[in-house]
């Protein structure tokens, strides 16, 4: 074994996140870990990484104990994490970025820069990655991120690669490119710890899945890995995935996946675009009209523009041409404060870079758009603001210990679920909602269809953006294709399949 903990337990006051966890590693395998949000994968990640010391239990690697009180301690023994929001300074080029704590390497006084090129060039060519060495990491793709950040684990001796939720931002072809990353990745003997809530590419790809549910370690499945390898009969895929599903949730009903349906006409156009353009030219002609009660899927491959498009519209990235009607009046100039003020809110994939402020609490992200509401004769109304929480925490189920307990505490899907929370006290009539399922489990995501169409029976109108054309075609009652900037066929989701929306894809 390369890593076992035994008992590991890990309390936030008087709530556990981990209890009693054993989990064991071998050299060289795929091992998944999964689980709901707040089931305890993160917390047990962080305590792996150095970042969180556990509570109570043992960890031993390669069979001897180890303490591992820091990150630099874990790097030591050769634990190398990939989390969720990725670890790269912005305006340092991909090789800084891969020599992040590693010493520089010199000539004499000086930084040898050809030579730390030559040496990620080398070591990127071996795993099959193609980063531009110069680009600043703001200027990558999120493909590209990850796969810079794997460069940096490989460039010391590395045992144990751990990634938690690497795909959850990434097209279907960019994940297909992590994975043959990640098979060199063991063809060099690291093992891999792999968190993800995509089961179908965690069944594909795992040796072994361990299954943590309310901080306690359910199962690991091995034999029925085994007997699903080189089978492709849909039903014992099925099977195995509903199986996987219901020791996660405790529920042997719960299979997800099911479709919202709308019980209402559309109404009005509350949102029209006509012809826009954004000054990057990143986004070139876009058109598109979303109805009171239509959730509209927003399509395109990698790079297409979609999150662009919702950034113009929202007035986070600067419009350079065309016409946006908002509630039926013109809106020339877009603006973040304007379009909160005018009724429309924004749901950003940058969960943490822009949708929260993870160092403060429930409470104060939640009611920090609407803090105006709360000023009572030069005072902040506390007891309100504490009230409209409470509400918002009951209304989404946010498991959580109180409004005061820090958002950077909470699981990923919990923190989506006050980005949401945030968002609604505004009462917003149009929704731009860009991958609002990111790395959240499979019951939070089915919770969030229900709250949008819930949101459309009353009235709103919604676009949703995700890189999943399988959730589009669960969750939306239109599709809008968009590629290369500029808005394609538009049809009713009605019986088409997913490989005729790829297929229009392709064509434009």
């Amino acid at each position: 074994m390369v890593l076992e903990t035994r008992g590991i337990t890990k309390r936030f006051g008087s709530m556990y996140a981990l209890q009693d966890v054993s989990l064991s590693i071998r050299s060289g395998e795929f091992h998944a870990l999964v689980g709901e949000n707040g089931a305890g994968k993160s917390t047990l990640i962080k305590i792996l990484g150095g970042i969180y010391p556990a509570g109570g239990g043992e960890i031993r690697w390669r069979g001897e104990p180890a303490a591992i009180s820091n990150p630099r301690r874990s790097m030591e023994l050769g634990i190398r994490v990939i989390h969720q929001d990725r670890n790269l300074v912005p305006s340092f080029s991909a090789v800084e970025n891969v020599y992040l704590g590693l010493g520089y390497e010199k000539r004499g006084l000086r930084i040898d820069w050809r030579k730390m090129r030559s040496r990620v060039s080398l070591l990127m060519d071996e795993m099959g990655i193609h980063v531009p060495l110069e680009t600043a990491a703001r200027d990558l793709s999120p493909s590209q991120r990850t796969q810079v950040e794997i460069i940096r684990s490989m460039m010391t001796q590395c045992g144990l690669l751990v990634l938690d939720e690497p795909t959850a931002s990434l097209t279907a072809e960019e994940s297909d490119q992590l994975f043959a990353v990640l098979k060199k990745v063991r063809n060099r003997g690291a093992a891999v710890l792999y968190v993800s809530h995509r089961l179908d590419e965690v069944m594909a790809l795992s040796d072994r899945i361990s299954i943590l549910r309310n901080g306690r370690l359910i199962d690991t499945l091995e034999g029925e890995l085994k007997c699903l390898s080189g089978n492709t009969v849909p039903g014992k895929t099925g099977a195995l995935k509903n199986r996987i599903i219901s020791l996660m949730t405790g529920d042997p009903e719960s299979a997800g996946g099911r479709r919202v349906e709308r019980s209402r006409p559309f109404g009005d156009c509350l949102l029209e675009i006509s012809g826009l353009s954004s000054r990057d030219g990143l986004v070139k002609d876009v058109n598109l009209c979303l109805r009171s009660g239509e959730i509209l899927g927003l399509f395109g491959l990698g790079g297409s523009g979609r999150t662009e498009t919702l950034e113009c519209i929202y007035g986070i990235r600067e419009k350079a041409g065309g016409l946006i009607r908002l509630l039926g009046k013109n809106y020339p100039r877009p603006s973040a404060r304007m379009s909160l003020n005018r009724g429309m809110a924004l749901i950003s994939e940058d969960r943490r870079g822009r949708g929260l402020i993870p160092v403060l609490s429930v409470k104060e992200n939640t009611v920090i758009s609407v803090l105006n509401r709360y000023s009572r004769l030069g005072y902040m109304d506390d007891r309100a603001q504490e009230q409209d929480t409470l509400k918002q925490i009951g209304a989404l189920s946010i498991k959580t210990s109180g409004p005061l307990q820090r958002v950077e505490e909470l699981s990923g899907g919990n923190q989506q679920k006050v980005v949401f929370a945030k968002a609604l006290m505004s009462s917003p009539r149009v929704i731009l909602c860009d991958d609002p399922t990111q790395a959240v489990d499979i019951k939070t995501r089915q919770e969030i269809h229900v709250l949008l169409r819930e949101l459309a029976e009353q009235g709103s109108g919604v676009i949703f953006v995700s890189p999943d054309l399988r959730e589009l075609l669960e969750a939306a009652d239109t599709i809008q294709i968009i590629s290369r900037g500029r808005s394609g066929k538009r049809f009713e989701n009605g019986g088409i399949g997913a490989e005729e929306v790829l297929s229009l894809c392709y064509a434009d």
